[in-house]
């Protein structure tokens, strides 16, 4: 198994319309990874959630039916998608 890349980065607050219409949240993906996906002609993501982790899986890829068969597999991202408040 390839050992994952781990990276930091920011997430960027965007204010729009008059008196504060609507905010985005956006963050940028690493370009590499970008760059890999392109090339294979994925240009969506499947964007996974909780109280304390993000994770994204390539669309085209992967089906959200084996997204969702790899989370119930893992007890441990069960847990880091139920995770609340703790560092």
């Amino acid at each position: 198994m390839a050992v994952p890349k781990i990276t930091i980065r920011k997430v960027h607050e965007n204010k729009h319309g008059k008196g504060g219409g609507y905010t985005q949240y956006l963050i940028t993906l690493p370009k590499d990874f970008v760059k890999g996906l392109k090339t294979e002609g994925v240009d969506s993501l499947y964007i996974v959630y909780g109280d304390s982790v993000l994770m994204a899986f390539p669309a085209g890829k992967v089906t959200e039916k084996e997204v969702i068969e790899f989370l119930k597999a893992s007890p441990e991202i069960e847990k880091l998608l139920t995770k609340r408040g703790e560092a």
